[in-house]
């Protein structure tokens, strides 16, 4: 049973990553210079070609990549083996690759050459060396000493985490494919109508067209950035992580799609809230950010305090970091306005929420469920968290200067978010495994 899960998560892990670097985005911005840079250093390794040939996406390595990289993760071996594992093995194929293009260049005069190589002799070489190493890290890995769990001190779940920030990579790197998406305007227009009709329903004057939703107190559009949030690809992480088995993963991931339907027309329901209109576009814009960070600071009090002390616990930190946030968000957004030597395109008003939310975020966390660690660790951690907020917004002031990009907001808010969990897991474990 053990061997078939094994093999089921390879291929899906292998499928994934062989989908992802598919992107036309990666294909364009990162497979392709690796490939060319590949092409220059076998030059500089063999020599010029004989004949003139061309390093194109299909001589990349990427598939060989995706598959050796796919086993490795999937495998049962502690999560730092398997990144060191997977660092590895890229490193080998890049390496194989490299003295393939070059070798290919210096037969492309002989045909015959050219194909045994090109057909026969690489393929199978790399094919032996890849399983060599797959089976020697292995090996390694089930004979390394494992470290046993500590009762009464819960482990943050690496898996959890670096499964995290790979689906959030993906995510971002996706952007354009799912922001210019006509099923995805699709699913808008239905989650707009949904609205309208749980508005009507109530009473109140709504109705739905295309992917507008209008009511008393204005129109709404609904687009594709939308509905489309980073809560989804830390949501899979959760599932891929904690499933306890093959068949509550199928569920879990099943559930993705109605589930966040269902939180797209809630969020939609903001619009019925007794503010001003400035506030409500606000709420609506921010709310799956809001709404994650409250999912975020309740379950872990309940991973890190299970019982009845976990209500407490979670209201403490989702409290104290509303008020955090509330009282910080006027000074956040003239700090950002300050800093920035040039405008930054902020429509949704992000980049300025995000110095304060993050703050709160953290404050929240630490209350929640990290009070035993100390407060010299929460300060380490708040001290972290400012140089990454301050190299972020240097970044994104350059690319808006320099390069005349602008982060998209899904971007921003999946930062806002990811940034003070992974610095509370950063400090916390750093410092437990110091002990």
């Amino acid at each position: 049973m053990d061997a078939i899960r094994f093999v089921l998560r390879a291929l899906a892990a292998s499928l994934g990553l062989f989908g992802a670097l598919r992107l036309p985005w990666i294909e364009a911005h990162v497979v392709l210079p690796v490939t060319r840079g590949q092409a220059d250093m076998a030059v500089r390794m063999f020599g010029a070609a004989s004949s003139p040939i061309e390093a194109t996406l299909a001589c990349s390595g990427t598939d060989a990549i995706a598959l050796c990289v796919g086993v490795i993760l999937a495998y049962p071996a502690p999560w730092r083996s398997r990144l060191a594992g997977a660092v590895g093995g890229v490193a080998l194929i890049l390496v194989l690759n490299t003295m393939r293009i070059g070798t290919l260049g210096q037969v492309a005069a002989n045909p015959a050459w050219f194909n045994a190589l090109h057909l026969y002799l690489w393929p199978a070489v790399l094919t032996i060396a890849i399983a060599g190493f797959v089976f020697a890290w292995m090996r390694f890995a089930d004979r390394a000493p494992r470290r046993p769990a500590v009762s009464g001190h819960p482990h943050a779940s690496w898996r959890f985490i670096i499964l995290s920030i790979v689906f959030l990579l993906i995510f971002v790197l996706s952007a354009p494919l799912y922001l210019e998406s006509t099923r995805v305007l699709a699913v808008a227009g239905f989650i707009a109508r949904a609205a309208a009709g749980v508005l009507s329903a109530a009473g109140m004057s709504a109705h739905a067209e295309g992917s507008a939703l209008f009511t008393s107190r204005g129109g709404f559009l609904v687009t594709q950035e939308c509905i489309v949030t980073p809560l989804i690809p830390i949501f899979l992480a959760a599932v891929v992580a904690y499933a306890t088995s093959w068949r509550w993963m199928v569920l879990g991931l099943a559930a993705a799609i109605p589930l966040f339907v269902v939180l797209g027309i809630a969020r939609l329901l903001v619009v019925v809230l007794p503010v001003d209109g400035a506030s409500q576009l606000f709420v609506v814009h921010a709310f799956f950010q809001l709404l994650m960070g409250a999912a975020v600071v309740i379950a872990a009090a309940v991973w890190r305090h299970r019982g009845r002390a976990t209500v407490p616990y979670a209201a403490a930190g989702v409290i104290a970091g509303a008020v955090c946030v509330a009282v910080l968000s006027p000074l956040s957004a003239r700090l950002v306005a300050h800093a920035a030597a040039a405008p930054l395109n902020d429509p949704q008003g992000a980049i300025a929420f995000l110095p304060a939310f993050q703050i709160g975020l953290y404050l929240a966390l630490w209350i929640g469920a990290f009070l035993s660690a100390g407060w010299r660790r929460f300060l380490i951690g708040l001290a972290a968290l400012g140089l990454t907020q301050a190299a972020g917004l240097f970044a994104l002031h350059v690319l808006t200067v320099h390069a005349e990009l602008t982060a998209q907001v899904v971007v921003v808010r999946g930062w806002a978010i990811a940034g003070p969990l992974l610095i509370v897991a950063m400090v916390t474990n750093i410092g437990r495994a110091r002990r």
